[in-house]
């Protein structure tokens, strides 16, 4: 007998459906035109519920709809009425309206509720297209081939059941956040040893490197993309609450520690090591320290992967800054200390470890300064058989 669903998974299931339901293009910008128009119409204290019977009817979102009738905010209705009115009359040839307050105590009430019913049937009508259009142009920009698209949504979908925050963040990072969705595209991992994930955070590669192999197995992932590798997964994570939400998300498929970094702990060996986002909190020696024994670690051939912002990209690098402490400011860090270096400087941290340093850049579609920084440790081995492999992990 299975137990009983409780109302917290219910209510989560329940935002999860409403926020999830017509997420294409054409039905976000119906959303969008039909809570317009219901909020353009002169039926105020039925608008709630006019947005869910006719969202429901025509597979729209609904939450999106009623936020779309918003419009008429209280602030907002008097010049709506007002604009609605004078266009009725100028479509039916009359006057304007006057509006001061001897000359509206002798308007026709009838008049009035006939032009208030045409001025928002064709005002909303028109505000619904022009709120409808760039909403259906900026979906289309960020909307993915179906099999990515069903891959990001897998992923986030995993962390559900730890609330709707870490899924709307997840969801979040891996539709704008690019790092994620290129390691895998580019082929740039290995296809098997430890990967190693230093401050991972809620795990995200993690789920995403496993939902990938669970789509590959059902022929589902994008045919275009190197198969995903089979890494034995491990992850480090400072904080034990943020460690509970990865483990919820990966089950049993991946091992997580919640150490923080800065207490030295021991390094298991490894075939990759990610530092994403993660230096830029540690002082300057704890970063030097922690990048020695990350070089120590790797096995010959492995690799480092370094994503980090680049001190010398002037205003890219002021937003990125801005960002940051804005985050800190939301988590209550008040006093929280950032330490960025020049991109050019990170390269050299890594050479004096004895790895073999390059960069691409990682902002794609964002107005930060991140760059991606490679670090291959040498393999004498392998090294003329690689040529210059390890020089371009990103290239063709």
């Amino acid at each position: 007998m299975k137990p009983p669903i409780s109302r917290a998974r219910r209510f989560r299931e329940l935002l999860y459906r409403l926020r999830t339901e017509g997420d294409t293009p054409g039905r976000l910008a119906g959303s969008v035109a039909l809570g317009v128009f219901i909020g353009c119409s002169p039926f105020i204290g039925l608008h709630f519920l006019l947005c869910v019977l006719f969202a429901r009817l025509l597979r729209l979102n609904q939450i999106l709809t009623f936020l779309a009738a918003n419009i008429s905010l209280p602030m907002i209705w008097p010049f709506l009425v007002i604009g609605e009115i004078q266009l009725a009359r100028f479509l039916r040839g009359a006057p304007f309206l006057s509006l001061r307050p001897a000359d509206l105590g002798q308007v026709d009430l009838w008049h009035f509720a006939g032009d208030l019913l045409l001025g928002s049937l064709v005002g909303g009508a028109l505000l619904a297209a022009a709120f409808a259009l760039p909403t259906w142009w900026f979906a289309r920009r960020r909307r993915r081939c179906p099999r990515i698209q069903a891959l990001l949504e897998r992923t986030a979908f995993r962390y559900l059941a730890s609330g709707m925050f870490h899924w709307e963040f997840v969801r979040g990072k891996l539709r704008y956040d690019p790092v994620y969705f290129a390691l895998l595209q580019s082929g740039a991992l290995p296809a098997e040893g430890r990967l190693l994930d230093l401050g991972c955070g809620r795990g995200l590669l993690l789920a995403l490197l496993l939902t990938a192999r669970e789509q590959a197995e059902t022929g589902e992932y994008p045919a275009d993309w190197p198969p995903p590798p089979h890494l034995d997964l491990h992850g480090i994570e400072g904080s034990h609450g943020i460690v509970d939400v990865a483990r919820a998300a990966v089950g049993g498929e991946a091992r997580l520690d919640a150490r923080d970094l800065r207490d030295n702990p021991e390094l298991p060996p490894a075939r990759v090591i990610l530092l994403l986002d993660v230096l830029h909190y540690l002082p300057a020696t704890a970063q030097e320290e922690l990048l020695a024994r990350c070089a120590a670690a790797l096995e010959p051939g492995g690799l480092l992967l370094l994503r980090e912002a680049d001190a010398a990209a002037g205003w890219s690098f002021t937003a990125t800054r801005v960002q940051e402490r804005l985050c800190a400011l939301a988590r209550r860090h008040w006093r929280q200390r950032f330490h960025y270096r020049p991109q050019a400087e990170w390269m050299q941290l890594l050479e004096s470890h004895g790895l073999t340093a390059s960069a691409e850049p990682m902002a794609q579609g964002t107005p930060y300064a991140n760059v991606l920084v490679v670090g291959r440790k040498k393999d004498e081995g392998l090294e003329g058989r690689q040529g210059q492999q390890g020089q371009q992990v990103f290239g063709p």
